[in-house]
């Protein structure tokens, strides 16, 4: 059977200067924050780096709900 881990990726309500990737684990939420120097920069940049660096870590997008973004990863099988 296959196992997940899970995480959500939004950005701030402010506009796209802040992203919070959210980290759901055992333990708890872990969230890492990236931030842009500007509007143009969170579009152009930082929403593509932080999209492209979830795909090379294997996450797989699950759903979309109110502006965030939720993601999956395969742990493995059991």
């Amino acid at each position: 059977m296959d196992r997940w881990e899970y995480c959500i990726v939004a950005h701030a309500p402010s506009g796209p200067l802040l992203i919070n990737v959210t980290y759901c684990t055992p333990q708890g939420a872990q969230t890492v924050q990236h931030r842009a120097d500007s509007y143009e920069d969170g579009v152009n940049r930082l929403w593509p780096q932080v999209l492209a660096e979830m795909g090379r870590a294997g996450w797989e997008l699950a759903a979309v709900d109110a502006g965030a973004l939720y993601f999956k990863r395969a742990l493995g099988r059991d």
